[in-house]
């Protein structure tokens, strides 16, 4: 049975090391995501793109592709992950644009309610009209203890995986962070309206980069618990 035991957890460090878990990130890895709920919001969709890059990258594009990333590393650790969306498109089913969004965003919210989740990851990207602002930057309700150790945890991992600098941001104006019933953030992963990043948001390698980080700092979130 030793031996058994042995093998399997070989098999699933091996697993997690090709999913880009290397040196310093090797101490994350831990037991502290089993059986845990989580849901991953990648925002947008459908009918609605989101931000869209000076090279025509759409937000609901990428926010997809970290979301199925973080998915599967996530799940690998032995949690349950509530989807909000697989593929292409939104909650709503309105005609009208501004009552679909917000159908929308109140079934992310009653999906996150209904499945118990314990966490509420909305995954999103940036855009400014000033196109130098760069980085990764996490948010939470400032009435919220829960969401601001989970945003720490986060952007620490961040800040580590991009070399990014950072910092965690308070706010009332979200409308997933104010209505969600669990720990809630928002990770704006970078800035589309940077051509640079947003070419580098496009790459499998850093959509992967945010992936870990994000999963890391979910670990060691739940850590604290």
């Amino acid at each position: 049975m030793k031996v058994i035991i042995g093998i399997v957890l070989v098999l699933i460090l091996t697993l997690s090391l090709g999913w880009g878990f290397s040196g310093q990130d090797e101490r994350i890895w831990s037991w502290t995501l089993g059986n845990r709920v989580v849901l991953i919001d990648a925002g947008h969709g459908g009918v609605d793109p989101g931000a869209v890059g000076k090279g025509q990258v759409l937000e609901k594009d990428v926010t997809l592709a970290v979301s199925k990333r973080l998915q599967a590393l996530v799940q690998q650790s032995g949690a349950k992950t509530i989807m909000v969306r697989e593929d292409d498109r939104d909650l709503g089913t309105s005609q009208g644009l501004l009552k679909r969004k917000r159908e929308d965003l109140a079934q992310r919210i009653q999906l996150a309610l209904d499945n118990q989740a314990e966490v509420y990851l909305s995954i999103h990207a940036n855009s400014f009209p000033n196109a130098k602002l760069t980085g990764a930057q996490t948010f939470y309700h400032s009435d919220s203890p829960e969401g601001k150790l989970l945003a720490q945890s986060i952007q620490q991992e961040l800040n580590i995986m991009t070399n990014g600098n950072r910092v965690i941001k308070g706010t009332q104006d979200i409308y997933v962070l104010k209505k969600a019933h669990q720990a809630a953030v928002t990770v704006e992963l970078g800035f589309l309206s940077n051509l640079a990043e947003e070419q580098l948001m496009a790459t499998p390698e850093y959509q992967q980069k945010l992936a870990v980080a994000i999963y890391q700092g979910l670990s060691i979130y739940f850590s604290k618990q």
